[in-house]
């Protein structure tokens, strides 16, 4: 009776989320405008029961670094410094004033945290491998050993370390092996500039320049269709609104800033500046960004298409190899929300690869809030004693679907994943960003220089 409730509950949930758009979705969750930096989930659906007779024995995990501090101390300065200023000339309102002394104290408890993992994210991580450990644990007490990678930037390493402690906790007599390095930058973080110096100055040539297409585009559509009148004026006295050289740049930053706070331990927080409309307003510019960085975007013929390939390449040879062993095995990776992003594009799962050449219409196709902090996506392998190997995919321990046909869905015969994959990297690799890179129209720069 229990187990239909839940069931019933799903369809339900489903049924509310399908009937509404993306906006009536965020207005009515303004949490999801928090976008990347949306906390990670803590309730989940109940999977569907493993098909009779088959067994899991393969985990192939790639895991998102948890809750983490704002990248960097210039990005929380780009709206404070604003604040700094009005306040000399007596230009904030009451409400400004305020706002400035909660920002003041978030920027103190920030102090050389930039970037940084915050306590938060370990938590995140810790759960996220009590959970899998105890779905799992067949897996875990029979293979030989774990392997764990992460990319080179400390607070991916440190995500590692605490999920990998929390499986120690539940089973002190596991052999995990950690490793991090550029050599495996290639794969865990295709986007890393420093792996080609002709994709750095690819990405300098479309996502730096002010100049290009898409940024352009980008920024008349925020100035026709994002009202920010209201907002300032509540900040600022309307003599300092009238004079401010870049606003529309001012309530980006301090959206980006308001929306990095919940994942740190500071009890200040800002959100209260934009209402719900306005922080939807600011959400979909943040996520028209992403779509064009890291999805299939039509804007500009999709720049960065298919980055993230050698990554599923990765995933792929990964499982034949475990597969044609036959024995339990574990395969973690750790790595950043753009990876997760391009994968899902480069794997043509639905909701992540629909083209669309039109601002207005990116929030129905993709939407960023699905790549929360310690964002995971994991293949679980399956076999009965025939040796038929079916898998599972899950995104944020949430089933999904493969662009294939099941008669078992969501568990997927592996041939047939393989198959469809093995037929797709080329065609990714020739029709994505890495053909690009052999007839790059600009001057290659040192990869040092980035």
């Amino acid at each position: 009776m229990k187990r239909f409730i839940i069931i019933l509950a799903g369809i339900c949930f489903t049924i509310s989320v399908v009937g509404q758009t993306t906006k009536e979705r965020v207005l009515a969750n303004p949490e999801l405008a928090l976008g990347v930096y949306r906390l990670y989930p803590t309730e989940f659906a109940e999977q569907t029961p493993v098909p009779k007779g088959y067994k899991p024995f393969y985990i192939s995990h790639y895991g998102r670094h948890g809750s983490r501090y704002i990248l960097r101390d210039e990005k929380f300065d780009r709206a404070y410094n604003v604040f700094a200023d009005a306040e000399y000339f007596g230009k904030l309102t009451d409400f400004g004033k305020d706002v400035f002394e909660r920002l003041k104290r978030a920027k103190k408890d920030a102090y050389g945290r930039y970037g940084e993992l915050s306590l938060k994210g370990q938590e995140q991580h810790r759960q996220i491998a009590e959970r899998m450990y105890n779905n799992y644990k067949d897996i875990f007490k029979k293979c030989d050993y774990v392997d764990a990678k992460s990319t080179i930037v400390p607070r991916v390493l440190i995500s590692m370390t605490a999920f990998c402690d929390q499986l120690l906790h539940q089973n002190n007599k596991l052999d995990i092996h950690y490793e991090c390095g550029k050599p495996f930058q290639k794969w865990l973080n295709p986007y890393y500039k420093d792996n080609d110096p002709r994709l750095a100055a690819y990405i300098d040539l479309y996502r730096h320049n002010a100049n290009s297409d898409w940024v352009k585009e980008w920024r008349e559509y925020r100035r026709k269709n994002v009202d920010i009148t209201r907002l300032l004026e509540s900040l600022f006295k309307k003599d300092y609104v009238k004079s401010m050289p870049f606003p529309h740049d001012f309530v980006f930053h301090l959206f980006k800033t308001a929306t990095s706070l919940p994942g740190t331990p500071t009890e200040e927080s800002i959100l209260d500046v934009f209402t719900k409309e306005e922080l939807y307003d600011q959400w979909r510019l943040v996520n028209a960004i992403f779509y064009h960085e890291k999805g299939p975007s039509g804007i500009v013929g999709g720049f960065l298409n298919g980055v993230s390939t050698p990554l599923l390449e990765k995933f792929i040879e990964d499982a034949e190899q475990k597969v044609a062993e036959g024995k339990p095995a574990v395969t973690l990776r750790f790595g950043h929300d753009g990876n997760i992003m391009g994968l899902l594009n480069t794997m043509r799962v639905p909701g992540w690869c629909e083209q669309v050449d039109d601002f207005d219409k990116i929030e129905e196709v993709w939407q960023d809030f699905n790549i929360p902090m310690g964002c995971n996506l994991q293949w679980i392998f399956y076999k009965n004693r025939a040796g038929d190997v079916l898998v599972k995919m899950l995104l944020n321990e949430e089933e999904i679907a493969f662009p294939i046909q099941s008669d078992k869905a969501p568990y997927y015969h592996w041939e047939d994943v393989r198959k469809y994959y093995r037929e797709l990297l080329p065609k990714m690799y020739e029709q994505g960003c890495y053909n690009r890179l052999e007839t790059l129209p600009v001057k290659v720069k040192n990869s040092s220089s980035h």
